[in-house]
């Protein structure tokens, strides 16, 4: 049986390196993923994810982060959310979100279907509010409960819903409107 990040983080705070290294393949192409989602680059993502678990060293360690609180992936897309957010303040205008930059593509016709379907869903998602971006994100792309999403952005589980149910209808009315275009 596997252990769980907040075993991991247990043991990397004793000491064992090998747990932090497992923490790093657990998350960091979802943290890149979701960074991508709010910088719009999929560079700045891998910087920032590799900030993101640079700070996590020290909050792992001086125990700041306790496990007897939450879970784990919560406490840590919260990391990346708000080192994103204040990397979009500090650049200034805000900048559009990207599409996962993840995504391997085969032929030329299915590369070319894919890269309009993902700037489609871009241009969507980047004329989300914030909340509802964020929240439709980690629920769609990371696979979080409610409750972890919640937990992640510092809101009500009930926010978490109404940003959710919004933001499906607000991507169901745009994507109708761009295929009727």
């Amino acid at each position: 049986m596997e252990p769980t990040d907040e075993d991991l983080v247990r043991r990397y705070r004793t000491g064992e390196a090998s747990a932090f290294e497992a923490l790093v393949d657990r998350h960091a192409k979802g943290a890149v993923r979701f960074a991508a989602h709010f910088l719009g680059d999929p560079h700045e993502a891998e910087d920032l994810a590799q900030e993101c678990f640079l700070k996590l060293t020290s909050v792992a360690r001086n125990g700041s982060y306790d496990p007897q609180r939450g879970r784990f992936a919560p406490f840590f897309f919260r990391m990346v959310r708000n080192l994103a957010l204040d990397r979009l303040r500090a650049r200034r205008p805000s900048s559009p979100i990207l599409t996962d930059p993840e995504a391997d593509g085969t032929d030329g016709a299915s590369l070319a279907e894919r890269g309009e379907t993902r700037e489609r869903v871009r241009a969507i998602l980047e004329g989300l509010p914030p909340n509802e971006r964020a929240a439709i994100v980690l629920r769609e792309f990371e696979g979080m409960t409610y409750r972890e999403i919640g937990e992640a952005l510092g809101a009500t589980l009930e926010s978490v819903k109404t940003w959710i149910f919004r933001a499906r209808r607000r991507v169901e009315r745009r994507w109708r409107a761009l295929e009727e275009a």
